[in-house]
């Protein structure tokens, strides 16, 4: 038996890689003002501001969302509460969406986070009012589930950056701003109640079918220079989403179908039919607070805090029908339904048994965030301020699920069809495999009145056991910085503008997994345990015969037999998915701000220095392999050793932004730089977590498709981009406007999977030395990307009396990059040597283009409303350990507001009216070796979902 080390050398060869990208900003503060130009910013947005607060309502928001940008002295797009405590949308995310060049990124059903200008959320910084804030993902993205909206005044997306910007955003940077008590010149009580709900919640079978929202806020001035304000938000959701899945396709295996009976088999069709049915139970309960004391009229205090937990409970039933494509068709080859790309677009199939791995999923997200900031004037020509700042996100995720099989010895029935942009599936019925007379193979016929519908027959359940896995991620982030601004008037050169930042960021990570198999639970009978999600499945798909749908819910059986299991231990599989991170960032800056009569600018260069340690563990590992499935088993053993690995790196940023007013009206912005983003901090967290679901062909004598684990790289670096943009914007009044803009960014890397193959002896397999892969995290080759965006505003009654009040706002946003990610990387001994072994696809996340379509009726008076849609390009995703294309979906949503009184409004909306599914192409195709994008992979659905309620002010 031959034992192999795994330790940080096998990471320190995969920073060596660079497998195949081909491809294709960032901030710390808002932009800096310049002196005149602030003084004209601050009156103008004060002036927006005050019309907001006096007025609200959808054209006070969007006014001053046009004021924000206009008077921005870089490229950006602003958003706006329509009264204080009310976003456009239910959540953050949906309301940054409608922003030119931002696309929300969805997860079931709900965008969480958020990416600019076509890259993916790991390309976008997100910060809370101007500080970098940590995220409990093992991503640097940030969950904004976690921020009530009621929390978030006002929002910014910057596109070209400022030497005194926080570094760490190639695509953008996004800013969140919460209520400041001394921006508003009188004392504000604000309180709304909203309910929501779905038209797929009225059939769930157990929890609530409606959600609500109540926020408040209380903002009071003790003094003309001191003000508190203190706001508390409790929301309560439900989400529902059902889907049916595919899986990667198969081809020309030997085993598979030959469907129209040519003998060679090569017809591409769909491995399983897979079905879920998922329903959330969210809760989120936030406080927020900030006081402003204005000392003189030289300094000014600031403090804010805000600390919000999101934790959710996801109950998800699968069944799984696999073998759609293996044994002989059931149906008439000579009438095989192929198209032109070889698609087995239809068919009939029968499973023997049906896979069942239900789930319970426990979910716990607490985060806090708060920071003091002194504004000191110096003297009449230096200006200080001093921002100190601690961010913290904890996690605790429990997966917990029972599996088994259902129905076996026995031939289930199903109809597959791809056609419509849907994947269809009707469930037949069932019979008993020993006295099987449903089909007849001579005649390629069914016939129905033999078969019954099986699936809520919980004897015929087959449980094998509980997977209890839960993971915890710790996270703090502190950071100090100080600002200093000189005035120098020395011609056009007004400003001096030069600071330090230090931050330190923690991350622990700890898993735990822990599978339990079925003789733990010998002697329980687990009939009557099960139950279903829904009384009416898959309305809304193109999915029949499933209304009897079981469902065993992991939670319930170890609240009932928790009792039984042996005690949770940390063992070496544990330690070894653990790690922990500490990251430390030194910045410098240096910036000139300069003006003339018709310019303004910056030119400045940023420093940076990341330092990392990375600690983990490592072992010795052995190797086996079973003779009769072909499983390889990978277990550490002997003792598990600490592990430390160090890395840093550095680099300097120049940035340079002119805004030309050379026409009335008119500005021009020119940027260019470079910016930089860092890799996600799990890929960097030194852990290693084994797939002994590897499998060795015993008779093919070839390794499946799959790995044996995976594995952090805490050797990655930095990716910098040099960039510019150009940016044609044009205010023909105070509430219009029309603004084109150009970018292009030369990127130095990207981040991608990469595989070390590591040398083993497996006992049984014979022959010549055999080399298994892991994979992990690596730097590819970078490339360039451009891209352009359109947005407007223009009030209709300009040309009508009749449209007065009306108003058409849009955005569209083209992205061209080229960008090239491997989804198919080839492992030895795994395929054919004539089937392709590279598949190239856009990388994860990113999107072509995306539009925003907005009509809005706000006359000023007691009743207002917007009709809104959004459309999102084709966009890769990433399935677990699978890829899929998502095709081009969009969200038409109506909203409402009518104010009964002067401070009280009611407000609606209803949202997702197009009522479409979503449907998702194959991308990663391991038994294939090309993509299949426009081959369906998947189909869910959320149904139509709305929300009313009521605010007021006081």
């Amino acid at each position: 038996m031959k034992k192999t080390k795994l330790s940080l050398a096998v990471l320190a060869a995969l920073t060596m890689q660079a497998p195949g990208y081909v491809l294709a900003q960032d901030a710390e503060s808002q932009a800096s003002d310049l002196k005149t130009t602030k003084v004209k910013s601050e009156t103008a947005q004060a002036e927006s501001m005050e019309e907001l607060t006096v007025t609200g309502g959808m054209r006070a928001s969007e006014v001053e969302a046009i004021n924000m940008k206009r008077n921005a002295n870089v490229v950006a797009e602003a958003l706006a509460a329509e009264d204080i405590g009310a976003l456009p949308d239910q959540s953050i995310a949906e309301s940054l969406e409608r922003l030119t060049g931002v696309t929300g990124n969805q997860d079931n059903g709900r965008s969480n986070t958020i990416s600019v200008r076509g890259m993916g959320g790991q390309y976008t910084l997100t910060t809370l009012n101007n500080r970098e804030i940590v995220g409990s993902f093992g991503s640097r993205s940030v969950n904004l589930s976690l921020y009530p909206s009621g929390a978030i005044r006002r929002a910014q997306v910057y596109k070209t950056a400022t030497s005194d910007m926080l570094e760490g955003g190639i695509g953008g940077t996004v800013n969140m701003e919460t209520f400041k008590p001394l921006e508003s010149d009188r004392d504000v009580r604000s309180f709304s109640v909203a309910g929501n709900s779905n038209e797929l919640y009225q059939d769930l079978t157990f929890g609530p079918k409606y959600g609500t929202n109540i926020q408040g806020l209380f903002s009071q001035r003790i003094t003309d220079d001191f003000a508190v304000s203190i706001g508390a938000s409790v929301k309560d959701d439900v989400r529902h989403i059902e889907g049916v899945k595919a899986g990667n396709l198969l081809t020309g295996l030997g085993w598979t179908t030959d469907w129209n009976g040519d003998g060679l088999a090569t017809e591409i069709s769909p491995p399983a039919a897979v079905l879920t049915s998922k329903k959330f139970n969210d809760d989120q309960n936030a406080v927020f607070a900030a006081a402003q004391w204005q000392v003189n009229e030289d300094l000014l205090i600031s403090a804010d805090f805000l600390s919000a937990n999101y934790d959710y409970e996801m109950d998800m039933a699968v069944m799984s029908f696999w073998g759609l494509s293996s044994g002989d068709p059931l149906g008439d080859p000579a009438l095989a339904d192929i198209n032109e790309n070889n698609y087995v677009m239809s068919g009939l199939a029968s499973v023997n048994s049906i896979g069942k791995w239900d789930a319970n999923v426990l979910n716990e997200d607490e985060t806090e965030a708060f920071g003091f900031n002194f504004d000191y004037q110096l003297t009449d020509s230096i200006r200080a301020e001093l921002d100190l700042s601690r961010s913290t996100a904890d996690r605790l995720y429990q997966y917990r699920t029972v599996s088994g099989k259902f129905g076996e010895g026995m031939n289930h029935f199903l109809a597959f069809d791809m056609h419509g942009g849907e994947f269809g599936l009707d469930y037949l019925g069932s019979e008993d495999a020993a006295t099987a007379s449903a089909h007849n193979p001579d005649t390629y016929t069914l016939d129905e009145s033999q078969l019954t519908n099986v699936l809520n027959d919980d004897s015929l359940w087959n449980f094998s056991g509980v997977n209890w896995s839960q993971n915890a991620t710790e996270s703090q982030l502190d950071a100090v910085k100080l600002d200093l601004t000189f005035d120098v008037a020395l011609g056009p050169l007004q400003e001096i503008k030069t600071g330090f930042r230090r931050s330190n960021m923690t991350k622990d990570f700890s898993n735990d997994p822990e599978t339990f198999d079925a003789s733990v639970f010998e002697g329980i009978n687990f009939a009557g345990l099960n139950t279903s999600v829904s009384n009416n499945p898959y309305q809304k798909l193109d999915v029949n015969g499933f209304d009897e749908f079981a469902y065993f819910n992991a939670g319930q059986i170890l609240s009932l037999y928790g009792d039984v299991l042996p005690e949770r231990t940390e063992d070496a599989e544990g330690l070894l998915e653990s790690g922990s991170i500490e990251e430390d960032t030194t910045a410098f800056y240096v910036q000139a701000n300069f003006y003339g009569e018709w310019y303004d600018g910056f030119l400045g260069a940023r420093y940076y220095k990341t330092e990392l340690e990375a600690t983990g563990y490592e072992a010795d590992y052995e190797f086996n392999v079973n003779a009769k499935n072909g499983k390889i088993s990978m277990k550490p053993t002997g003792e598990v050793m600490p592990s430390l690995a160090t890395n840093e790196y550095s680099g300097v940023l120049p940035t340079l932004n002119v805004n030309l007013r050379l026409i009335e009206d008119t500005v021009i912005r020119v940027g260019a730089g470079k910016a930089m983003i860092r890799p996600d901090s799990n890929e960097i967290n030194p852990y290693l977590v084994t797939n002994n679901k590897t499998e060795w062909d015993v008779q093919l004598n070839q390794l499946s498709e799959r790995t044996l684990g995976r594995a952090g790289n805490p050797y990655l670096t930095a990716i910098e981009s040099t960039q510019g943009d150009v940016s044609f914007e044009w205010y023909p009044n105070r509430r219009d406007y029309y603004a084109l803009a150009v970018f292009y960014k030369d990127l130095d890397g990207l981040y991608e999977q990469g595989a070390e193959y590591l040398p083993i002896e497996l006992e049984g397999v014979e022959g010549e030395q055999l080399y298994l892969p892991v994979t992990s995290e690596v730097m590819a080759d970078g490339g360039v990307v451009k891209g352009w965006e359109f947005s407007f505003r223009q009030s209709l009654g300009r040309f009508s009396p009749y449209l007065r009040g009306f108003a058409l706002n849009g955005n569209y946003m083209d992205f061209d990059h080229g960008a090239q990610q491997d989804y198919n990387p080839r492992y030895s001994g795994q395929a054919p040597e004539d089937r392709p072994t590279e598949l190239y696809y856009s990388p994860v996340g990113w999107i072509n283009s995306t539009y925003n379509l907005a009509l809005t009726y706000d006359h000023g008076q007691k009743f207002s409303t917007r009709v809104n849609l959004t459309q999102q390009d084709y966009m890769a995703t990433r399935d677990g350990q699978d890829y899929t294309l998502r095709w081009p979906s969009k969200n038409l949503s109506v909203s409402a507001n009518y104010k009964v009184l002067d401070n009280v409004t009611v407000f609606a909306q209803a949202a997702n009216l197009l009522d479409e599914a979503t449907t998702k192409g194959n991308l990663k195709s391991d038994k294939v070796g090309e993509a299949h994008p426009d081959y369906i992979w998947e189909s869910t659905h959320r149904g139509v979902s709305w929300y009313a309620g009521v605010r007021a002010r006081f």
